[in-house]
């Protein structure tokens, strides 16, 4: 009987978002201004799977995600990166990798990586050198998901 919270915040960035992704507006038309970590996160998320090349170098370009500053954008901007092969943001994900040892930020994207051979090696290269930054309790986390392979 508890009352559903709504928020049309989400509502207006699913329709910018679907916007972007019909065609109907380019990506730097959209209306993000003054959006907050939450409704970023939430336009990354509402995202499919699956963009091509020149989508990801469009949100990039128009929004400089490959460069956000916000840990929590970067992190969801790289997984989707490292899912749709846009190597633009691979020098990014290793900065990335071995500056931030937080486990709820960095388990979904060696997670991520591990997925293909290519991004195996590359998660057993990047990690070789993070792994000595990270909290021992990172550090196990990372190991099973690295080494499992």
């Amino acid at each position: 009987s508890a009352p559903k919270p709504q928020s049309d915040a989400f509502a207006k960035v699913e329709a910018q978002a679907k916007e972007w992704l019909e065609g109907k507006t380019p990506a730097a038309k959209l209306q993000t201004g003054g959006w907050s970590t939450q409704e970023w996160l939430h336009f990354l998320k509402f995202l499919p799977q699956q963009l091509n090349a020149n989508q990801m170098k469009e949100l990039d370009q128009a929004f400089g995600m490959t460069k956000a500053g916000n840990a929590e954008i970067a992190q969801q901007w790289l997984v989707i990166s490292i899912r749709n092969k846009y190597e633009a943001a691979y020098p990014r994900l290793e900065d990335y990798l071995t500056s931030i040892g937080r486990q709820k930020l960095i388990k979904p994207l060696y997670e991520e990586l591990v997925k293909t051979p290519e991004g195996k090696l590359r998660a057993s290269k990047i990690y070789a050198k993070a792994r000595p930054g990270y909290h021992p309790i990172a550090q196990t986390a990372v190991d099973k998901i690295v080494k499992k392979t």
